[in-house]
């Protein structure tokens, strides 16, 4: 089975390497809004939308007339052409929204493919035209691993990172009935599994959003908060802390989902969880968005996918329909269960069971049977 995984790490450019890097996002970026704006003005006159090949084939004469474009990697350029095209084809099929201009404040990135120029070892990295640049979280990668892009990135609060994507081949394991766990979504604590366990979960927002608004508060009274108003020193110091916090927060939760995805694909399998829409179920009609975003249930479901993929094993997604909370997991009764219910009572065997508990072991006797046919 092909693999495809991707390497994450912070890099540490010098003084020239970081002006390389931030004149590549400059010129990434305005490849993308050109080609962006060219688009909007082919569709108004001829009702056409410019592909890949097409964007493409226009670098050589934006080139021309302007020359500074020649000094960065051109398969930068290309990819920002690519990343265009994926957008666009992503608004025609409906799964996001029409194509936005890139502004140079936040979050900067640009790929590259010059697979021959990536180069890796144990303390250092290679990148195209910007040489080798001291890395931390380096690993050696698979014997048959193949490089396919490295992505530069500049994080709000400052620091550079490079991610490099790379696949293999590994063997897929037979999946074990014995060895399959069921995982129901817990709005306070993650998850509930088919053992009756529980993580405890932190808030991290919730508990810094008190902190987090009063240096938004400050924030406000910085002279250049105002629309169109110059942003003073104080401004730019009080905004980096603030990204700076914002960070923080987001990394000891991605550690945290780490840290317990990887537990639990390294003894399970299989894994089974419901197909369920996290954006949906934060909608403000249920009163707890906040607390359902600063779970990151999402992101834990994607990185129990890659791991178990990566091991050969397998994550079932349940269909979201599927009734596992009103279903009793002794006899197979079924009854309606409002959200207010948080115990299961079934009147036909008498079992009195916890309503993510139950709806756990029904998740995880769904995937048996998906497995066995």
């Amino acid at each position: 089975m092909l693999i495809n995984k991707a390497l994450k790490l912070r890099i540490y450019p010098n003084k020239a390497q970081s002006e390389k890097i931030d004149a590549t996002f400059g010129c990434c970026r305005y490849i993308y809004n050109e080609m962006l704006s060219r688009n909007r003005k082919v569709y108004q006159r001829r009702g056409e939308h410019l592909n890949y090949i097409a964007m493409q084939n226009l670098l050589p004469a934006i080139k021309k007339y302007k020359p500074w474009l020649k000094d960065v990697d051109s398969k930068t350029l290309q990819n920002a052409c690519r990343h265009l095209d994926t957008a666009y084809k992503k608004f025609f099929r409906h799964e996001a929204g029409f194509p936005k201009y890139h502004k140079k404040h936040g979050t900067q990135s640009y790929t590259t493919t010059q697979i021959a120029s990536i180069k890796i070892n144990e303390k250092k990295i290679q990148l195209p035209c910007l040489g080798w640049i001291k890395a931390k979280g380096l690993r050696h990668l698979p014997e048959n691993s193949k490089i396919c892009m490295a992505t530069v990135s500049r994080e709000t609060d400052g620091k550079y990172y490079a991610s490099i994507s790379y696949k293999y081949e590994t063997e897929t394991q037979p999946v074990t009935v014995h060895s399959v766990l069921g995982l129901d979504y817990k709005s306070n604590g993650l998850y509930t599994d088919s053992n009756g366990d529980t993580p405890c979960m932190p808030h991290w927002f919730c508990e810094n959003q008190a902190k987090l608004a009063k240096m938004q508060k400050q924030l406000s009274r910085k002279v250049g908060s105002r629309k169109e108003e110059r942003k003073s020193s104080g401004w730019l110091k009080q905004h980096a802390r603030i990204a700076k916090f914002q960070k923080h927060i987001a990394d000891r939760r991605k550690n945290y989902l780490h840290t317990l995805s990887k537990r639990l694909a390294d003894q399970y399998d299989a894994i089974a969880i419901e197909d369920i829409n996290m954006k949906s179920l934060s909608n403000k009609n249920f009163g707890n968005g906040k607390a359902t975003m600063d779970n990151g249930y999402g992101m834990f479901a994607a990185m129990l996918d890659y791991k178990l993929r990566h091991q050969g094993k397998k994550l079932i997604r349940i269909d979201k329909w599927y009734p596992s909370s009103q279903l009793c997991s002794c006899c197979g009764y079924r009854q309606k269960m409002p959200l207010s219910v948080r115990t299961y009572r079934c009147p036909s065997c008498s079992a009195v069971i916890d309503r993510d508990y139950n709806a756990a072991i029904n998740i995880k006797n769904e995937a048996i049977r998906l497995i066995s046919v």
